[in-house]
This record gives C-alpha cells, structure tokens and sequence, in this order.
C-alpha cells in the first residue's frame, strides 16, 4: 500500500508528500454535556446545509437546551442523516444540541479539517451509515479510517483558508438571492393588493377564472414502447424537477404530422398534475431544444387573447395559486390535480392588456436576476467540488 502520495493540485512552494493517517489520530471527540444558558446554542436548522455557515445569529436564540460544548476551532459534525452535509467551523464557544460529532483537531490544523470532513472520501465512508430510518455515521468505522494530509500545518491552513473563501463566496450569493426572492415577494402582494400601480393605469381589476385567461390544456399518453433515442423530447411529469426547473433524462419521440394539439415551445408554461412535484410550474426554456412533446399529466397554459402570458406567469406562480392548489390537491401516493379544478382557480386580473403586460415583464425580469444568482452559487459549488476532489487526496 502507497502510504505516501501528493495531491494533484497544490499551493506552490510544497512538494513533500502527503502522510496517511487514522481519522482518530487527526481528530478526537468532545464529550463534554452541559446546558449552560449563557452559551450559544447550534442546531441543525441554524446551519445552511452543504455550506457550513450559520443562517442567523446563534447568540440571539432563547433557548435552554443540552449538548456538547465546543470551544473556536472544534469541527462540528452532523452525524444524523449525514447525507444532509450539516457542518460548522465555529468561531466562538458553545453548545452543539441535536446528533453532532465535536472533532477537536489532533496534531492537524482545524481548518483543514473542516475541509476533510467534506471530502468525498469522507463523505463515502459517513454514509456507510448505522440505521434505516434515522442513519447515523459510524464513529468505529470512521475513526479507523485512513486519509492522506499534508504533513505541513502550513499546507494544511492555506487549503484550509481558500475553502473558506469561496465558502464566503458562496454566501454572498447566496443572500443576494435571498433578498431577491424577499423583493419579488414584496412586489408581488403589493401589486396584487393594488397598493402599488404603474403610472397611467387607475382601472379596478377584475375577478376572472384561470379557465377564462389561460386554460390548462392536457398532453398525450405516449406509450414507453413509442419512445426512441432521438427526435422529440417529451415533457414527463418527471422533468418537471422540484426547482421548478424543467431537467433531468429526457425520453424521445420521432416526430409526428399534426402534432400541433400536443406540442410545447420554449417560453410555454407547463404544470406537474401528478407526482412527486404536483403543482409545480415551470416556463420551458432551452439552449439545446426548440420543440417538445407534451405528455399526459402534464399541463399546459394556453395563451388567450384576453390576458398577457407574462403576466400568467406570474399568477401561476404567486403564492395565490398555492393557496389554491392546497385546496384540490388529492393526496395520497400518487397526489394528482384535475384540469377542472385548476381552471377554476380565481384571481384579481388587469381590464387592461398593457397594465398586465407591465406587469408580467417586471416580474420577469426579477426572475431572470434570481435565476442568474442560483446560476452563480451553483457553479462556485461545481467548482468548489472539483478543487475538493483534486486538493485532497
């Protein structure tokens, strides 16, 4: 067994080999249980998952619960359900309340640490989990584990530093988005209240039915003996992701004469009527494809003369029409909506075709903001994944 290897990139100016060693020779664990009051309190909900950061300041909660203290520079580790990457480089003292592990670092530095943790290699042997319902990492079978670290300290903090850049990175994006999504929010109850109007418009709205404005139209039963390796990709309720976004394996179709009733564009709106994603809504759109099939259980909303697309997307995306949703969904195993019921969702529409279009481009172009953040924060994760993959051995 090589016992002594060099990842394939590394700062300038260390050139020795990386030793390997038992996990429990780099980090031991915190036993100590109190329930200090004066000391802030952790817990999963307060860590952004995948991040390591705190979503709020843990020194402002009222709360009186047991845990394990942890002093600056302990690693805290969530050990229940460990696929959910609850982790934390805490830079004060407190107590760790819920299924953590506190690693004080042991001959190691504890930034590099942190970013070990979050290594696939890791990340695959935490997961190797004890439990069905409730897994949790094995201590006996991590602790034995070996990893390769730098025998530099040095090494180890400046990996440990650049991780934390881009983990701040991160999440400055990440609240860019947050109080994006908090504006259009903001925008959206006071446009629909009428509180806040564009200029030149002073009409009351009107009460009509989504049926009337934009009727939801159904697909077609492709049989999965029809599908082909290329041709037309069909919109399954399965492409309709929790996101909203519209992804995943596309399945084909060749294509068809008269295709007309059961075809989708970029820029059409589709909604899940079944399935996992039941209700979610999502607006076609597409570098690669031009064109779709529309399967059965798939929704369309179809443009009307009488009501400005843009502005269906944004009803059919408000939290008025999830209020509504909630009231038809039919639960169960396979929890579906009907045509019927949706078209009989009601709300609050400009008389006038410009005042809704006005509309319908401002909150588009909120969204076009919003999407570009959620672009940013997922390539600094891709790119933080590919240098944890090649920093670390």
């Amino acid at each position: 067994m090589n016992t002594k290897r060099a990842p394939k990139v590394r700062f300038k100016g260390f050139t020795d080999a990386w030793e390997q060693r038992k996990f429990e020779s780099i980090a031991t664990r915190a036993s100590s249980i109190s329930a200090d009051p004066t000391l802030p309190q952790v817990e999963y909900e307060d860590i952004i998952s995948g991040i390591g950061l705190l979503n709020k300041d843990v020194k402002l909660k009222e709360s009186s619960k047991q845990g394990i203290v942890f002093n600056q520079g302990d690693v805290l580790y969530g050990k229940l359900r460990p696929y959910l990457h609850n982790w934390l480089l805490p830079t004060f003292s407190g107590l760790a309340v819920g299924d953590f592990w506190v690693l004080q670092p042991k001959d190691a530095d504890s930034s590099f640490l942190f970013r070990l943790i979050q290594g696939q290699q890791f990340d695959d042997v935490a997961n190797q989990s004890t439990g069905t319902k409730m897994p949790r990492a094995d201590w006996n079978l991590v602790s034995k584990t070996l990893f390769f670290i730098p025998t530099s300290i040095d090494e180890q903090a400046l990996i440990g530093r650049y991780f934390r850049s881009i983990d701040n990175l991160i999440a400055l994006h990440q609240r860019k988005l947050d109080k994006m999504k908090e504006l259009k929010k903001a925008f959206l109850n006071l446009i629909f209240s009428q509180k806040l109007r564009f200029e030149g418009f002073t009409d009351s709205w009107e009460l009509r039915k989504l049926g009337e404005v934009a009727p939801l139209r159904g697909g077609y039963a492709f049989q999965s003996n029809q599908y082909a390796n290329e041709g037309i990709p069909i919109v399954r309720i399965s492409n309709i992701l929790s996101d909203g976004s519209v992804g995943g394996e596309f399945v084909f179709h060749n294509e068809l004469k008269d295709d007309e009733i059961f075809m989708l564009e970029n820029g059409d709106i589709v909604l899940a009527m079944s399935g996992a994603t039941t209700g979610k809504v999502s607006i076609l759109s597409s570098e690669k494809f031009c064109k779709y099939y529309q399967n059965q259980r798939v929704g369309l909303f179809s443009k009307t003369a009488t009501c400005n697309y843009s502005f269906v997307a944004t009803i059919v995306r408000s939290e008025k029409f999830l209020e509504q949703l909630r009231d038809v969904l039919v639960a169960g195993a396979q929890p579906n909506v009907s045509a019927k019921d949706i078209d009989a969702f009601d709300f609050s529409v400009p008389k006038d075709v410009e005042e809704q279009s006005q509309i319908g481009n401002f909150f588009r172009t909120l969204d076009r903001l919003i999407t570009l953040h959620q672009k940013k924060i997922d390539s600094l994760k891709e790119m933080k994944k590919i240098l944890l993959k090649n920093m670390l051995i």
